[in-house]
């Protein structure tokens, strides 16, 4: 065995059994290698070597002979846990680089199997010509592979999902352990931080698929109500967290980072998820086409979102005081040989330093905020989801054929690849998407709030500005899975299904995120001010009107999503570069 599993090819590992007499016992078989891998796999690792049957009951008297043999206990006491460990740390790493996946199941199957059987009755044979020996004619094919590794296993699936998500659940479990059972910090707060955020990526696919799974096997009521609930759960979840630390704290910078990853969550689902799939896409393709029907109605929810987020921001900016950390009286210059009276003598003027727009008057005072900015806030975080919801029902159930059908009908005409829009196909039970949608919110609650207390030691360590964490690191990876999914369908020819991703992730996140925050901040006050930087706004609408202008056409291609790409790279320098106020350091 030991030789086999150095070099498996060509070879294969069957159990022998011993069987009735045969007439022509003595006659050789030669099984070629393809015909082997065949039948290997038509008959699910079940395959009778030769036709003749074997006597079961034969077997299983063999097979329980071994049992009361006290040599199956002594190897089963030293040598099984051995190997056990061995061959368990080889499924590990194999199965974990994705590619090789084929050498893990091997030792699946090892571990699962030969480790129970008699040795006698395990042999190793070639795949080309087995023995003429009576007993070798029969039996079931344990192993057999002809490949070590297989590039295109990037696409396995297990239980309906993604292999590489499935291993991303590694994360889940080493940021729980590392996060509560190290209650002496031994372990860097940036390393458990970093396991948290990487954690949430799987669990946020896996409320993604389980809202599908129900949405196909409901109505669009049930699927629109369950989009608005659990769509946007894993960020809400996140800020909330957040906040809550910021309160426990006192400090001004959670708040900041919420609102920071908010405007993230905007400009990477308008420029970073459409740029990637249409340069991806384009790559592929010359030219690929979306439904500028559907793109419409997004971009027009796109203003209202807008205006409404950030219509606060700009009436404080413009009815705000102005906040200066330093002002000194500075008298105005006179030229020497000036004889003009027109200056007064008493007349001095002020150089500031470190001023901002405040929500606050002099000593505190309120008044502005109270009387006019708040009710402002809870104005607009009532309109938001009215907006978004008659949107829903406009384009998926009142003028579904105006804004879908036709698209896609003249893509089936052209003989284009692009799928019919649906909901998608059911791979869960009912049953078994409410057990994952609750599991994984409770565990996305627990990982958010270990990220939450170490996120100030990651933000210290890397000595970078609360705004640039806030627009990557808390707002683009919990996004991964809708960027995979964007890039994937653009790989297909289907490159308006990731923008129609993209620009309703930008949706939810501005007309239902948003409020639910304004909503929790009423009920739970945790000094939320839906106030947003200068930056923010700006930002974001010039992305907005960017992401508009591209989508006219309905065309795209690799051009158009580089200069996306572009633009967003070049908002993240920005980002980066851009000093935070001393008010919401961390």
């Amino acid at each position: 065995m030991a030789r086999y599993f150095l070099w498996p090819f060509g070879y294969f590992v069957h159990l022998v059994d011993t069987p009735p007499p045969l007439e022509h016992s003595d006659e050789v078989c030669e099984v070629t290698a393809s015909q082997l891998s065949e039948n290997y796999q038509e008959s699910d690792e079940r395959t009778s070597l030769l036709s003749n049957s074997f006597s079961a009951q034969q077997l299983s008297r063999e097979r329980w002979r071994y049992w009361t043999k006290p040599k199956t206990y002594l190897w089963l006491i030293i040598a099984v846990p051995v190997l056990f460990v061995c061959h368990s740390v080889i499924v590990i790493v194999t199965w974990l680089l994705v590619v090789t996946i084929p050498i893990a199941k091997i030792n699946i199957k090892t571990i699962q199997k030969l480790f129970f059987l008699p040795p006698e009755q395990v042999d190793v044979c070639n795949s080309n010509v087995m023995p003429s020996n009576s007993k070798k004619q029969n039996g079931e094919i344990i192993m057999y592979t002809h490949q070590s590794v297989n590039i295109y296993y990037y696409k396995y699936a297990v239980d309906g999902m993604n292999v590489i998500l499935v291993n991303l659940l590694l994360f889940v479990i080493a940021a729980l352990v590392l996060g509560l059972a190290d209650t002496q910090e031994k372990i860097s707060p940036v390393v458990k931080c970093l396991m948290a955020l990487f954690g949430i990526v799987p669990l946020t696919y896996y409320i993604g698929a389980g809202i599908t799974s129900i949405s196909a096997q409901s109505s669009f009521a049930v699927g629109a109500l369950l989009n608005a609930t659990f769509g946007s759960i894993v960020e809400v979840i996140l800020y909330v967290i957040t906040l809550k630390k910021g309160q426990e704290q006192n400090s001004a910078c959670y708040p900041e980072l919420v609102k920071s990853a908010v405007a993230g969550t905007i400009l990477a689902t308008m420029l970073l998820i459409p740029g990637l799939c249409m340069v991806i896409g384009g790559l592929k393709y010359q030219t690929q086409r979306f439904n500028p029907r559907s793109t419409s109605v997004g971009a027009s929810l796109l203003f209202v979102s807008v205006a409404g987020v950030f219509a606060p921001t700009l009436f404080s900016a413009i009815y705000g005081d102005l906040h200066c950390s330093k002002c000194e009286k500075v008298e105005p210059w006179i030229p020497i040989n000036s004889t003009s009276s027109t200056i007064s003598n008493g007349s001095v003027g002020m150089q500031c330093s470190e001023c901002s727009q405040s929500l606050f008057g002099l000593d505190g005072d309120t008044t502005l905020y109270d009387n006019h900015i708040q009710p402002l806030v809870y104005t607009c975080a009532l309109l938001l989801p009215i907006s978004y919801f008659i949107g829903l029902i406009f384009s998926m159930k009142t003028h579904f054929g105006h804004v879908y059908h036709d698209f896609y009908n003249q893509m089936a005409e052209e003989g284009s690849s692009h799928r019919s829009h649906r909901h998608g196909s059911p791979q869960w039970s009912r049953l078994k998407c409410i057990f994952i949608l609750f599991a994984c919110t409770a565990l996305i609650s627990l990982l958010a709030d270990i990220m939450a207390n170490n996120i100030q030691p990651l933000m210290q360590s890397l000595h970078i500005s609360e705004y640039f964490i806030g627009v990557t690191l808390i707002a683009v990876l919990p996004e991964l899975p809708e960027i995979v999914n964007g890039i994937q369908f653009a790989l297909q020819n289907n490159v308006a299904m990731g923008i129609e991703i993209a620009m309703n992730t930008a949706i939810q996140c501005c007309l239902l995120q948003v409020p639910i925050l304004i909503l929790i901040d009423l009920i739970y006050s945790f000094k939320l001010y839906m106030i947003f930087s200068d930056v923010h706004m700006f930002s974001v609408i010039f992305s907005v009107i960017v992401m508009n202008y591209t989508l006219q056409d309905g065309r795209s291609n690799y051009f158009q999503g580089s200069a996306l790409l572009l633009i967003y790279l070049v908002l993240m320098a920005m980002y980066f570069f851009t000093p935070t106020p001393k008010l919401v350091q961390c």
